[in-house]
């Protein structure tokens, strides 16, 4: 059974505005390695998937650097949404897509903004993950070591030990908990939910149909339109009708058959400053992560990003400042959701030059 990756890459990344854009979304910046956040996906993947067999699922405002960044990956393979409907109806395309091109298969979902610090592990664990779902219907998610309790993941109970050494039986899934619950979770051995899943294409089509019957029906009007003169505008149509929710949410935490894989190396979802901060830039002696000239002048615990701006901080403390392409952002930390709603404040009022 031939091996697929499906590649989500739907969102600008609103949470890391400025340094993300629509001319320059998330997964093609350059954040953790010299290549982009997409192309380590692509590489990593390439180590049990061909190139050819890669599939993309990304938005039409972002589809031109999106592909720009992974010309390699056929241009058919590169699906694109009409508008955002989360994970559950781009896993849901992506699925259509590959049986009805090439019939059943092992696919790896895998967004492509994560950092991962161990390919070649990670790697091992993925070929290990495929061989459990070609021997039977598990669906398999991967879970990650907390480095530390955090409330920006999801976090899943593990079970019963199965065939072999950090493989499990899931019993539970959270999603992102106070900070109490989160320490508390750590403490038992949970571990984050990665996002990143292994199955059959026919377990998850069988899945959507019995769980999410109104996605399966628009999903089998969609396919009926391949390469047609209707694909694009039944796909519009759709999409309008689709509930927005997590493949998490609306199919895999109702599943009985659900393992979870134990990664345990270094790893993060890039979704906010702070993290990224927290993997590429070094606390200085005032808790300061600095990246670009500048100076600190009695402040402490504040993150500084800049191009070629001289940034001088004075007296200031837990601020995220970040200078990119003409466009400069203060904000206190912990404001994930505020720095998303400048994104949406700057399209209401009509400028766009600076989304």
């Amino acid at each position: 059974m031939n091996i697929y990756g499906i590649i989500i890459a739907g969102g600008q990344g609103k949470r890391l505005w400025p340094l993300s854009r629509l001319l320059r979304p998330k997964p093609v910046l350059a954040i953790t390695k010299e290549q982009s956040l997409i192309k380590q996906t692509v590489l990593r993947l390439n180590a049990l998937v061909e190139t050819a067999n890669l599939i993309v699922v990304t938005n039409e405002e972002v589809f031109a650097p999106i592909y720009e960044s992974i010309k390699e990956v056929p241009l058919e393979n590169v699906l694109t949404e009409p508008i955002g409907r989360n994970t559950a109806a781009a896993i849901g395309l992506a699925c259509i897509h590959i049986m009805e091109k090439h019939g059943d298969a092992i696919a790896i979902v895998s967004p492509a903004d994560h950092y991962i610090q161990d390919d070649k592990q990670f790697s091992a664990l993925l070929q290990r993950a495929a061989e459990v779902c070609r021997k039977t219907d598990t669906l398999v998610v991967f879970g990650v070591k907390p480095a530390s309790p955090s409330v920006n993941y999801g976090y899943i109970a593990k079970g019963e030990k199965l065939d072999g050494d950090g493989l499990y039986k899931v019993t539970k899934f959270t999603e992102k908990p106070p900070r109490d619950m989160a320490e508390r979770f750590v403490s038992e051995g949970y571990l984050w939910n990665a996002g990143i899943f292994v199955f059959r294409i026919s377990t998850m089509l069988q899945a959507i149909q019995h769980y999410m019957p109104e996605l399966f029906s628009s999903l089998e009007k969609i396919k009926k339109t391949f390469k047609g003169p209707y694909e694009r505008k039944t796909i519009k149509e759709e999409y309008g009708k689709l509930q927005d929710i997590s493949i998490d949410k609306g199919i895999i935490e109702k599943l009985d058959t659900v393992s979870v894989i134990e990664m345990d190396m270094p790893w993060a979802d890039l979704g906010s400053f702070e993290q990224i901060a927290n993997i590429m830039i070094k606390k200085d002696e005032q808790g300061n992560q600095r990246m670009g000239n500048g100076i600190d002048v009695d402040s402490t615990n504040n993150i500084v990003v800049g191009d070629d701006n001289f940034i001088v901080t004075a007296n200031v403390h837990d601020l995220i400042i970040i200078a990119s392409d003409g466009r400069i952002l203060v904000t206190s930390k912990g404001s994930d959701e505020v720095i998303a709603k400048v994104v949406n404040t700057l399209n209401a009022r009509g400028l766009k030059e600076h989304i």
